[in-house]
């Protein structure tokens, strides 16, 4: 594996060199002090992975890490640095590893076993891609399927837990899963014997269900970790890409309406997802507020009250959303609409919390509804 190492103290570099060069398969193709001729050099020499430092003069290794995403060739970022504060942020930037000086070789090989764990699933992945095409779609939002293009169920799921370990693999997105992960999330109350064999049970009924389906290497085992390399395509992948527009269209906010069902793995309850589910939900309301306020002196435009109702029944207490509702209604004179958006968060609030409407919410239906 090629490997290029940058940190602005060439002392750290040399002990770093030293290390690497004691694990077989390692060879340094360049060393850096200046993060700039790094950035150069990686535009002529092919690394597989970038051992990175993070607070150095001129370009902090965030932001160059930043800069390496941009690039059509992505060596793997593995940063090390004395700093623990960063962690959190490296990872935000598809960091593989994120190493403490001072380094021991131990961990410097655990580091280089997530490398080459990582390097086996993307050529997996490059001859997948080139091999084989496929027409299944996972659809995520609300009920979980798995489907054909027509819409016919691709695969019935021997247990719920197949279903759920492929849930969970699928997640997490092609990075390899540690075993013992596996059993702390799907098995968090079994016993470790008893839970080592359910989950050799549910690896053996889930590698069947996915040569039915004509992927006979579909989930591979590489130093103890369990990964997914599948050429799906998903609605959730789809509202990412939906999700990440600085200025999404109008065609892309109906997209977003329509594939947008329920949130992620909705009707299964799985714990181990609720943080990531609890993000989606919050990056989409974002979306359409933001696309709302931008776009709401448009009279009469349709995808604009289907962003508010979208609003007020996915956060239906809260006021914010309904008080929009209520002043687009009122300023295009949709009495009609009026009345009932009002009268829907009114029985909400008062059935379910036991309140009724607050003074601003009141006096704003109030206002339209005199002047209608």
């Amino acid at each position: 594996m090629r490997v290029l190492l940058v940190d602005d103290e060439e002392l750290a570099l040399d002990v770093l060199q030293r290390l690497l060069m004691q694990i077989d398969g390692i060879e340094v193709v360049g060393k850096y002090t200046n993060p700039f001729k790094a950035l150069e050099a990686l535009s002529v020499i092919e690394a597989d992975a970038v051992f990175l430092d993070l607070e150095m003069g001129g370009l902090h290794g965030l932001q160059f890490a930043h800069e390496l995403l941009q690039k059509k060739q992505q060596p793997a970022i593995i940063f090390v640095t004395a700093y623990a504060q960063y962690a959190v942020d490296a990872f935000e930037v598809d960091a593989l590893d994120y190493l403490l000086k001072p380094v021991t070789l131990e961990r410097l090989k655990k580091a280089v076993q997530k490398l080459e764990a990582s390097l086996k699933m993307k050529e997996i992945k490059r001859i997948r891609i080139e091999e084989q095409t496929t027409d299944i779609y996972i659809h995520s939002l609300g009920t979980f399927q798995i489907q054909t293009r027509d819409g016919d169920t691709a695969v019935r799921w021997r247990t719920k837990k197949v279903k759920e370990m492929f849930c969970f693999l699928w997640l997490n997105n092609e990075q390899p899963v540690y075993k013992h992960r596996l059993l702390e999330e799907l098995w968090p109350e079994v016993a470790p014997d008893k839970g080592a064999a359910l989950l050799h049970t549910t690896v053996y009924q889930l590698r069947k269900t996915l040569k039915e389906m004509g992927f006979e290497e579909g989930i591979q085992y590489i130093n103890d970790h369990y990964v997914l390399t599948l050429p799906f395509k998903s609605d959730l992948e789809e509202l990412k890409n939906l999700l990440e527009k600085t200025a999404p269209t109008t065609e892309d906010i109906k997209r977003l309406l329509a594939i947008y069902e329920g949130d992620l793995f909705e009707q299964d309850e799985y714990n181990w997802c609720i943080y990531e589910q609890q993000n989606l939900r919050n990056a989409y309301l974002d979306c359409l507020q933001r696309y709302t306020n931008n776009n709401i002196e448009r009279s009469q435009n349709v995808i604009i009250e289907k962003c508010l109702l979208k609003l007020v029944q996915m956060d239906a207490y809260n006021e914010r959303f309904v008080i929009l509702l209520i002043n687009y209604y009122g300023g295009i004179g949709n009495t009609k609409g009026l009345i009932e958006a009002y009268e829907y968060y009114s029985r909400t609030v008062r059935e379910e919390l036991g309140i009724i409407p607050s003074r601003q919410v009141i006096e704003n239906y109030q206002h339209y509804i005199k002047r209608g």
